[in-house]
């Protein structure tokens, strides 16, 4: 008896062919169908997991309760729209403006205040900057005391050779020798 007239046949003629009953093909046909739903969700979870990788993921929020970063503290916030007209001017002129005044005309957005928040004293502006230890690029623009819990906020900026353009970041400096230069 072949197999496509075992799965047609009755119980009865398979009994009488000798032949085991349909439960053993049936172990077979769900076996198979087992590994059949098995492939069809690997496939689902694949294209699922596809899918999710080109949605923008939630920013992940703070654990450790502490807020002093880039994104929370007032002066770094100043500090960023600074160093974005710097960037602006740089790109426009291609050399540093010799006065923190002069990026005024750059923009037509209102210039944010050229002081810190906290202290209250005018940003340090030094157009060559300041080398700081393990940073790259030079501090530019930066906090004339140590106001944010013996820190300071500077635009740390970088001039690349040939066509690039300028680089700057808000960082965080720890008092040091640097700043012992104008002392």
């Amino acid at each position: 008896m072949s197999r496509d007239a075992r799965l047609t046949a009755p119980p009865s003629e398979f009994r009488a062919a000798g032949l085991r009953t349909r439960r053993a093909d049936c172990r077979l046909t769900s076996r198979a169908c087992r590994y059949a739903v098995a492939g069809c969700l690997a496939c689902c979870v694949a294209l699922a997991m596809i899918a999710a990788g080109c949605q923008t993921a939630a920013p992940v929020a703070r654990t450790t309760g502490i807020k002093t970063g880039v994104e929370t503290d007032p002066c770094a916030d100043r500090l960023h729209e600074i160093s974005g007209r710097l960037l602006l001017y740089y790109s426009v002129t291609g050399k540093m403006p010799p006065t923190l005044a002069d990026l005024k005309g750059v923009d037509s957005a209102p210039m944010p205040p050229l002081s810190c928040p906290a202290s209250a004293k005018p940003y340090v502006y030094n157009p060559v900057g300041l080398v700081v230890q393990g940073r790259p690029g030079r501090l530019v623009i930066y906090d004339p005391a140590p106001s944010h819990n013996g820190k300071r906020w500077g635009i740390l900026a970088a001039i690349t050779a040939g066509d690039q353009p300028l680089s700057s970041r808000v960082v965080l400096v720890p008092e040091g020798p640097i700043f012992a230069i104008g002392k």
